[in-house]
């Protein structure tokens, strides 16, 4: 971990030491302030520094000085904001320049605070070159095992599936997922992530046509996906996150052949079929001090259905470190149909934690009818035809392995989910035949920094 070493004397020595209950004037405000930056006294210097400025006194020592007592805090993101202020009254200056980078950097603010770097000249240079890019600069794997809680229900399938009319309805048993992913830097404020999916999934299948019928507690369905994010920051933090998804879906699909021309029963079978399905969209992040706004809008194609998906969010970070966080977002999509547009909205909510500065938790919980649901930047797909989620929660917990940022984590999410029979009939969709249950998923993996 680095350390941000200055001599105290740097800063602007004041004219005069006078101590006052109530300072109200530039000389004894700039005194003080000084003074107890001299006795570490951080929480002090902060109250001192911000009745300065209520007062309409602004400058460079003043914003430096409350910097370096909140960045003592641990509070980076209230440092960095008033870092970035002396280096408008004071453009280059390295003291202000080193603590804003290692601000940003403890913030969790990688893409700025390399940033920052680039900007480092002369001794500031030498001892902290600016970081070139880095053609493999991570690398992660991980696996996730859902299983559905629904044995019992599907125990009497006869009476589950009674009176339906001609029509297909399936529903999730268990499946399995492995991923594996890359980041690349190619410059300070660009990099690349890109990801491939392997999904397994089994499913219970009612089908009927009217004349044939099949039931399968194995239908099988397997997906390769590929995700790619390019990633944009400026130098004022602004983050643009283009993202495009490929989902390439291999189902098993019953073929009954046809009868002889003597009669009698037909032998159906289970053929594999294909389709591809895609995502494409544009995410948003900004953070105006302690709090992060996030935006995003997805074009989608799933399942031979095509939707919109929007999303607005914020995180505040109430310490301004990565120690403690929640958020808030609402999702809305909205399904493209020819009988008209649907619109659904999910809210969202996560909140996350560090025990001790070596173990993270991450929460996070939503509800609404989640079908075709997105998450992070389109790179998680929800596009089972089987079922749609009503509610979901997660935990994770991560444990960080070497210093450069490499983590090992393991979590587990909790589904409640409900399968919906689909008519072959336009004029019976009201026909749903419901089926509640629950599911758990665990998963985790390993996230590597070179």
């Amino acid at each position: 971990m680095y350390r941000v070493i200055i001599s105290i004397w740097l800063v602007l020595i004041p004219v005069s030491l006078v101590r006052s209950q109530d300072p109200t004037d530039f000389k004894t405000l700039d005194s003080e302030t000084y003074r107890l930056l001299l006795e570490q006294k951080w929480d002090s210097v902060v109250k001192m520094g911000y009745r300065a400025l209520k007062l309409d006194f602004d400058y460079y020592y003043l914003r430096l000085r409350i910097g370096i007592a909140c960045y003592h805090r641990k509070n980076y993101r209230k440092a960095a904001t008033h870092f970035s202020r002396a280096l408008i009254f004071n453009p280059g200056d390295p003291l202000a320049l080193e603590y804003l980078y290692f601000s940003r950097l403890f913030a969790g603010q990688y893409e700025e605070a390399r940033l920052v770097r680039k900007q480092f000249r002369g001794d500031l240079a030498l001892r902290l070159p600016p970081q070139k890019g880095k053609f493999l600069e991570g690398i992660g794997g991980d696996y996730l095992y859902c299983r559905a809680l629904n044995d019992e229900k599907l125990s009497d399938p006869d009476a589950l599936f009674s009176g339906l009319p001609p029509g297909v309805q399936y529903i999730n048993r268990h499946f399995s997922n492995v991923s594996l992913s890359l980041s690349h830097r190619i410059v300070p404020g660009f990099r690349l992530t890109h990801a491939y999916n392997y999904l397994s999934k089994y499913n219970y299948l009612y089908y009927s046509d009217g004349v044939n019928q099949l039931q399968s507690a194995g239908q099988h369905v397997y997906q390769h996906q590929y995700y790619i994010s390019p990633a944009i920051t400026t130098r004022s933090g602004y983050a643009f996150l283009p993202a495009f998804h490929l989902v390439s879906v291999h189902f098993q699909a019953p073929v009954f052949p046809d009868q002889g021309s003597q009669g009698g029963n037909s032998q159906p079978r289970m053929e594999y079929r294909d389709s591809i399905d895609m995502v494409a969209g544009m995410g948003f992040s900004k953070g105006f001090g302690p709090v992060e706004v996030n935006l995003g809008v997805y074009y989608a194609t799933l399942n031979d259905a095509e939707q919109v998906q929007s999303r607005l969010g914020l995180t505040w970070y109430p310490l301004g470190n990565l120690n403690l966080y929640a958020g808030w977002y609402l999702n809305s999509q909205v399904g493209i149909t020819a009988g008209g547009n649907t619109l659904r909205h999910i809210p969202e909510m996560h909140a996350g934690f560090a025990i001790a500065d070596k173990v993270w938790v991450d929460l996070n919980a939503a509800m609404g009818e989640m079908e075709h649901y997105l998450e992070y930047n389109g790179s998680v797909i929800y596009n089972s035809y089987a079922d749609v989620i009503r509610r979901k929660a997660t935990c994770t917990v991560s444990v960080p392995v070497t210093g450069k940022g490499s983590l090992l984590y393991l979590g587990g999410r909790w589904t409640s989910s409900r399968s919906e029979f689909h008519p072959f009939d336009p004029g019976q969709s009201d026909i749903k035949n419901p089926i509640t249950y629950n599911a758990f998923s665990i998963y985790g993996g390993l996230s590597w920094k070179f």
